[in-house]
């Protein structure tokens, strides 16, 4: 339970969130298994209309609330268990990091 402690993301552009959640390598997969041109113009389509900013790119917004603690810490206990670099991310907010 958030217990009255709410913390919020965003908002970001809809084309930040979706490249922040890998959406360029998600088309680069799926084209090359598409076998038709057809299939390719209707994903290359698709993409063009998420993520151009004179569509849906900049037009629509992603926002995220979340319980307090999720950013901001928990039990100590359980901060001793996380790496030295404590990641208070949250998928699509932060820039997508390959590791």
């Amino acid at each position: 339970m958030a217990q009255g402690k709410v913390a919020s993301l965003g908002p970001v552009e809809q084309r930040t969130f979706l490249k922040n959640m890998g959406i360029d390598v998600r088309l680069k997969v799926l084209l090359d298994k598409a076998g038709e041109p057809s299939a390719k113009q209707q994903l290359l389509g698709g993409y063009d209309m998420l993520m151009n900013p004179q569509k849906m790119g900049e037009r629509f917004h992603f926002f995220a609330l979340l319980p307090h603690q999720r950013l901001h810490g928990g039990s100590q206990e359980r901060n001793a268990c996380q790496s030295k670099t404590p990641s208070s991310s949250v998928a699509g907010f932060d820039e997508l990091v390959w590791q």
